[in-house]
């Protein structure tokens, strides 16, 4: 779940717990409750120390979680002086960063409860405290635990527990650990990029109260107030949702007309017929529909969840379409928008947010108009050429590693090896001498692709022995089709052989899912040499359809 460690002789935990209290019980839990090979550091009240030094055996473990109990991090209460404390902390960080910039370092919020007796009308220093700790994360850059937000969330009451903080330095009860260790765990969902990408959404009984077809526009519940908000604020839920680049579809035993007239004409509807990247209205059962949802959208089953507040119609879905994620609806309607929340954050909670993520829904439309474009033309060589494909591929950016993070964690069928790298790990190797990165982006006349393309190939030899391993070859499965993959190793290949390289090599690492592009290397006319495909200069120039934005 949490990025691998570097090997080493000896085992050392994926996860280690850095903490100012007693962390031992916290990491057991990680272990018992989530299967995770989690560990805590030498030592009490060491985490400090284990932060600065470079040669700590903590640092061994991909992942450094630094858990901080707001007390006891000012154990004589926050002061005027609290910056100076926070800014220091801050700059322990940065330089473990800095040291460490292959591994991830997770860093918690503080939780400062407001000292006793103060005036109402007075300045509440912890509540400062804790909001220029938050400030100081997100300049960081790191991912947050929000511990502030889970004491929130359960009750300090039940979150805390003062018998176990004054007898062992353990200030979190049974109950808070136990939910601290469940975020933990879907933190490391999230850095490891297992985020889902559609959610598939009934209608009746799930977006409005009531059966639109039977009922007609004004008697379905939904509205700003009593019941019918329940409704409006799943709606609200799942705008959210869309705007973050969730693709949104509907799956719907109903006729087109009366499933779509309530966002197009009911006062109170918060979504709208746009928001939808795809509709499935009709009288076919929900596993046929959603499978097709999956191939028209061609993502995977497993990218998606679909909610239905049918139980059977649930049963049916996890019986004919098993790797989607389908979530037990609430029977108490109020607790829908709750239930709503619980869904985002545990399926589709990105590691971080980027223009190409709110855009997504665009992208997907524009889709739909090449594909009615492409039934328009007489052959593929016109259809192709009807695009007017502009391709930019460059050397890539520090501000460009999230995206390429997202695309290994998230292509499976076209990624030629499938490795997994983390932010961390393409970090370290913009700044390997030896590795070139590359990213490319794509548009046409319908709308922009975006960054759909990872390459990285590691260069070695000297003079007339130089040669290059593609490490990794991936592009999204949205530009797929098109003749890009070409023109993008066509492009690169002129690039390294600008730089004396006379001879590549490129792997194929078979998965379930990458199937389509098993004979990408022989296609691009690579010869096979044992577990390798080479190639030596001059390199070819490719037809393509494709030109390049240079």
């Amino acid at each position: 779940m949490f990025p691998k460690a570097t090997p080493k002789a000896s085992h050392s935990p994926s996860l280690i717990l850095l903490s100012n209290v007693t962390a031992e019980s916290l990491a057991l839990r990680l272990r018992t409750l989530h299967g995770l090979d989690a560990g805590t550091a030498p030592g009490f009240d060491t985490w400090r120390a284990e932060l600065l030094n470079p040669g700590s055996p903590a640092w061994e473990a991909g992942t450094l979680c630094l858990v901080l109990h707001g007390p006891a991090l000012f154990p004589a209460g926050v002061g005027e002086d609290f910056e100076s404390v926070l800014d220091g902390l801050s700059t322990a960080i940065e330089e473990a960063k800095r040291q460490h910039p292959d591994r991830t370092l997770i860093v918690s919020t503080l939780d400062l409860p407001r000292a006793p007796a103060q005036p109402p009308a007075g300045p509440n220093l912890e509540r400062r405290a804790a909001q220029r700790w938050r400030d100081i994360l997100e300049s960081l850059r790191v991912p947050v635990l929000d511990i502030e937000e889970l004491a929130a969330e359960t009750g300090r009451e039940n979150f805390y527990n003062a018998k176990t903080w004054y007898l062992g330095a353990l200030p979190f009860s049974a109950r808070g650990e136990t939910r601290l260790a469940a975020e933990v765990a879907r933190m490391g969902r999230i850095l490891q990029g297992t985020r889902r990408k559609c959610l598939v959404l009934d209608l009746d009984g799930t977006l409005w109260g009531g059966v639109v077809g039977e009922d007609g526009l004004d008697g379905i519940i939904l509205s700003d107030h009593g019941v019918g908000a329940i409704y409006r604020d799943v709606q609200v839920a799942a705008k959210r949702l869309a705007r973050q680049g969730v693709l949104l579809a509907i799956a719907s035993k109903n006729n087109p007309e009366d499933a779509l007239r309530p966002f197009r004409e009911h006062p109170n509807a918060v979504l709208h017929e746009e928001d939808f990247v795809c509709v499935k209205a009709n009288w076919l059962p929900k596993p046929q529909n959603i499978a097709d949802i999956a191939r028209e959208l061609n993502i995977g089953m497993d990218s998606l969840v679909f909610i239905d507040d049918n139980p059977v119609e649930r049963a049916a879905v996890r019986a004919g379409c098993p790797e989607v994620e389908v979530p037990e609806f609430p029977s108490d309607t109020a607790e829908l928008p709750a239930f709503m929340r619980e869904v985002a954050d545990r399926c589709f909670t990105a590691p971080r947010l980027d223009a190409e993520d709110a855009a997504k829904a665009g992208m997907y439309r524009a889709e739909a108009l090449r594909t009615s474009a492409r039934a328009s033309c007489g052959s593929l060589d016109d259809y192709l050429a009807s695009l007017e494909m502009k391709l930019d591929l460059h050397s890539l950016r520090e501000d460009e590693v999230p995206r390429a993070a997202q695309l290994c964690a998230k292509t499976n069928q076209f990624n030629l090896t499938t490795r997994r790298y983390t932010e961390a790990d393409l970090l370290v190797m913009l700044r390997d001498k030896a590795r070139r990165v590359w990213i490319a982006s794509l548009r046409d006349r319908y709308g922009d692709y975006g960054r759909i393309a990872l390459a990285i190939a590691e260069i070695s030899g000297t003079g007339d022995t130089k040669s290059a391993l593609f490490d990794t070859f991936l592009m999204s499965c949205r530009a797929m089709g098109r003749g890009v993959e070409g023109a993008v190793l066509t492009w690169i290949e002129e690039l390294l052989g600008s730089e004396g390289v006379t001879a590549l090599n490129g792997r194929y690492v078979p998965t379930a899912k990458n199937e389509p592009v098993r004979d990408f290397w022989e296609r691009m006319g690579y010869a096979e040499n044992g577990e390798l495909w080479s190639r030596k200069a001059p390199f070819p120039e490719r037809r393509s359809f494709v030109c390049r934005n240079s």
